[in-house]
């Protein structure tokens, strides 16, 4: 069972700060977003499976995965028309939430409450996030490309039949896969949390086998991927 997170935690030192973040209360309190959910299909009474992807190495994947020629079915956008959320409906049972690499996840909150009512519509979700493996807070580390670790509402035991090692304490997970199970284990939802941690920041055909093998518990269709030639993860990264 999980204890209630999401929250984002800022840095205690003033370094860290940008010039945005030297703004007052009133200021920062007008610059929040705000957002719009736009079906583009019928909104649906009801929803078998929802799943929500959060992470840029794990969008393009999931999506030529399981919705390679699958139409956007509803939009969450800002106000300034950018799309922070996309959702597929992969067939009639399953409908999938990506949600942008460019959301900011401090307004993770605000976001899954305008979502509320989609999930609240869903019998069951399923959220996958992904961490690097240094960020993997264990004294006992798999010796793998990657793995699975889980967390799950209290009513959330059966969504799922792959059942992976419990996230340990103290790892922390945040954003809007986060604010998601939050939501759902306040809310007595059935609901699960899966995080890839992996030794990479490009997926290839070793570090995504917990990911199919995670699509293949979830009882999904699955279209054929190839690696060859194609980086999943686009998105340059440097240390200081």
């Amino acid at each position: 069972m999980v204890s209630f997170f999401g929250e984002v935690v800022f840095p205690v030192s003033r370094a860290f700060w940008d010039d945005e973040d030297e703004s007052t209360p009133n200021e920062r309190t007008t610059n929040q977003p705000e957002f719009t959910v736009r079906w583009l299909k019928e909104k649906p009474a009801r929803i078998n499976t929802l799943i929500v992807v959060e992470g840029e190495m794990l969008l393009d994947f999931t999506k030529e995965c399981l919705c390679q020629s699958s139409e956007e079915a509803c939009l969450v956008e800002d106000e300034n028309k950018k799309k922070m959320c996309i959702i597929y409906q992969v067939n009639d049972d399953v409908y999938l939430c990506i949600v942008s690499p460019r959301f900011n996840v401090k307004f993770s909150g605000k976001l899954v409450d305008k979502i509320s009512d989609i999930l609240l519509s869903a019998n069951r979700t399923i959220c996958i996030t992904c961490r690097h493996v240094s960020q993997f807070k264990c004294n006992d580390t798999p010796n793998v490309p990657s793995f699975l670790r889980m967390l799950v509402s209290k009513n959330g035991e059966s969504v799922c039949n792959l059942k992976e090692t419990l996230l340990e304490q103290p790892n922390i997970v945040y954003g809007v896969t986060a604010g998601v199970l939050s939501y759902a284990e306040f809310m007595e939802l059935p609901s699960v949390l899966y995080v890839l941690y992996a030794d990479h920041f490009v997926l290839d055909s070793l570090s995504a086998e917990p990911l199919l093998k995670l699509f293949i518990a979830m009882n999904c269709a699955m279209h054929d991927v190839t690696f060859t030639g194609k980086n999943f993860f686009n998105k340059g990264n440097l240390y200081i």
